[in-house]
């Protein structure tokens, strides 16, 4: 059986979620990660509508996945990411925090 982690947090920091993709996968862990880092609504290429379509694909990606790990770089969390926590509890998902290097749990 493989192992769902899903990826959370601000889209701010796209690099260090390509790296974290990057190195889940080649451990074997099937990774759910945004595919659109900069959803804040305010940018003409990611409309209030286009923005609410990724927050409802996102909790999706949430319900699938066996492990959430917050992306919180320098223990930063925003208020988007702070609901999905809170959603992903809610579902009693597994939450590891990448700021805490609960990431070295997942070998």
């Amino acid at each position: 059986m493989h192992t769902n982690v899903c990826l959370i947090g601000s889209t701010r920091f796209e690099e260090l979620f390509r790296k974290l993709e990057y190195d889940l996968s080649i451990r074997g862990y099937i990774v759910l990660s945004p595919l659109v880092y900069n959803q804040t609504g305010d940018n003409p290429g990611c409309g209030h509508e286009e923005k609410r379509i990724l927050d409802f694909v996102q909790k999706e990606k949430i319900r699938q996945s066996d492990i959430v790990l917050v992306v919180d770089k320098d223990g930063y969390v925003g208020k988007s990411t702070r609901k999905q926590i809170e959603y992903s509890e809610l579902l009693n998902k597994r939450v590891l925090y990448y700021s805490k290097d609960e990431i070295n749990i997942l070998k």
